[in-house]
Order: C-alpha cells, then sequence, then structure tokens
C-alpha cells in the first residue's frame, strides 16, 4: 500500500483544530509523529473521493459498470439510501458507515420505487450495492454530496439550479412512498426512510475505463470490481484496523474531514507534540495533484 486515504477522520474543533475519529485510537501515536500539508477539501465518501482521484463524478464511475441503463437516458445520478433520525425540529440522517446495505437491498428497493420514478422519465438501477438513478431530462440543479448530509442534518432547502424545487419534491415523493412500507431485506436492521441524488453526469459521455485498483470495504466503492493487488486504501475510520494486515501505517496517510484534508508522510525526525491544528491550508487542486502523483507511484 502506498496511499492510505480515511475519509472521515478528522473531526471540527475551534479555530482551525481538529480531533481524531475516536475509532483511531490504536494510530494516534503513528499519526501524530508524521509531517503533515494541510488542505481545503469538500466532504467526501468513498466513492467521491476515488472520483477525484480519478477526475470524474461519482455517477460515471457506477455508470461505467451498469449493464441495463436504458438507451434513452441522458443523466445519471448516484442514488444514496439512507436511515433518517427525527428530531424535535430537523430530520438527521444515520452515517453511511453505520447503514449497512447490500444488493439484494437495492434489488428490492428498485423494485419498489421504478413504478413512482416511471412517470417522472426516471428510473432506478442495481449496481452492485449501489444504485444509479437514470433520467430521459436532464435536472439542472446541485445537491449536496451524500457526505455532506451523512451523519448530518437533511437539508430542507432546495439545492442551485432552475430544477431544485423538482428534485426536492421528488426526494419528498420517495419519502412518502417508503412511509411504513414492509421492507423484507432490511429485517433487523435501521429502515430505508429516502434517497439522496447526488454525483450527477450527462450522458453520453466519456465513461472512464482503466482505473487504478482501490482496496476498501465500502459496500458502494466495492461496486467498481477492483481487483486484487491494489495499492490504494480508502476507507472510514471504523474499518480501518479491518484493512490493515498489521498495525503499521503506510508512506502516506490523508485524513479527511470537516471541509480539510491533512496529506501525512513519514518523517525522519518524529513530530513532537498531539494538537491537530492546521497552519497555512492550501486548495483542493492541489491536494489532487499530490494524490495522483501518490497514485502513479503506486
Amino acid at each position: 500500500m502506498t496511499l492510505l486515504l480515511i475519509t472521515d477522520a478528522l473531526l471540527a474543533g475551534e479555530s482551525k483544530s481538529f480531533a481524531l475519529h475516536p475509532a483511531l485510537i490504536d494510530f494516534r501515536r503513528q499519526l501524530a509523529a508524521m509531517r503533515r500539508q494541510w488542505f481545503r477539501t469538500p466532504d467526501n465518501n468513498p466513492l467521491g473521493w476515488y472520483a477525484a482521484l480519478v477526475d470524474t463524478t461519482p455517477a460515471a464511475l457506477l455508470a461505467a459498470r451498469c449493464t441495463d441503463l436504458p438507451a434513452n437516458a441522458r443523466q445519471v445520478w448516484v442514488a444514496s439510501p439512507y436511515h433518517a433520525i427525527m428530531g424535535r425540529e430537523t430530520v438527521r440522517v444515520l452515517p453511511e458507515v453505520d447503514f449497512l446495505w447490500g444488493e439484494a437491498d437495492s434489488t428490492w428497493l428498485c423494485d419498489e420505487l421504478n413504478p413512482l420514478l416511471e412517470e417522472d422519465g426516471m428510473s432506478l438501477h442495481v449496481c452492485g450495492a449501489a444504485m444509479l438513478l437514470a433520467s430521459h431530462v436532464p435536472l439542472d440543479t446541485a445537491p449536496l454530496s451524500f457526505a455532506s448530509i451523512s451523519g448530518n442534518v437533511l437539508p430542507n432547502r432546495h439545492p442551485e439550479g432552475v430544477d431544485g424545487g423538482r428534485l426536492m419534491r421528488l426526494l419528498s415523493e420517495i419519502q412518502m412512498s417508503l412511509h411504513n412500507k414492509p421492507q423484507p431485506t432490511r429485517s433487523g436492521q435501521p429502515e430505508v426512510h429516502g434517497l439522496w441524488l447526488w454525483g450527477a453526469c450527462e450522458i453520453p459521455s466519456e465513461l472512464p475505463v482503466g482505473l487504478p485498483p482501490a482496496a476498501t470495504l465500502n459496500p458502494v466503492l466495492q461496486a467498481l470490481e477492483h481487483g486484487h493487488g491494489a495499492r490504494i486504501t480508502i476507507t472510514e475510520s471504523a474499518h480501518l484496523s479491518d484493512l490493515l494486515a498489521s498495525r503499521k501505517l503506510p508512506p502516506a496517510v490523508l485524513l479527511a474531514g470537516a471541509g480539510h484534508a491533512a496529506l501525512l508522510h513519514k518523517a525522519l525526525m518524529p513530530r513532537f507534540g498531539r494538537e491537530w491544528q492546521a497552519g497555512f491550508v492550501a486548495p483542493e487542486a492541489d491536494l489532487l495533484v499530490c494524490m495522483r502523483k501518490l497514485a502513479d507511484a503506486a
């Protein structure tokens, strides 16, 4: 492994300070000893980070591996299922890593929702544990990425774009369709309450091929069917121990979360102090250049 990317490693603190995810407690000493470069980045889940690494959209990654997209589809979206936790005034989304989801769940949900979606010229399609929504008419809107709402409050405002209201009405119809519906594949698991659409691309587009393999336990990223021999690992904090054969970290580690990322490299002389305080913060474009160099070296 050449590069380890932990997508939810950083938790927001005060004044550009951060805490590490509690699941990283066994790795704190190793991480604290590495030299750091700080970057400002959007929040991404494993699929979103991999798409950024290879310079494409999340939906394009899945569309390249989906065999049943309709010929008249002009746009595809990643369709991420979620479990909602009701509060007094807000609705919070269960973190993606805590919402186990498999291909049987995707197949059931597609069968349930496609009669509703067909009325709007849309259809859901299974791509392993992941799902794609195909639309005959492109929507002009830019909703938040799923990583921005996973573990956070579900937005109650229309996203940007002239079709933002239409998209939110569609998502509300999906919520109502799933309300109190029996969910046979979810026995003993949190129920699905809705879908979030994000990471879109228009079709026809140049779908990516020959991508570098990535090791992961994230079921959506696993839908890309990467082969063995991956030198890049993309993971949530909770799965790190299961992915590492030993407790030894690779030479380069990227800790992401809370709108920032810290690129760590092993140093000849270990750092002193364990505070995670961002100094100079470079733009995301600089980080992607560094990541792609590491990926090419792999």
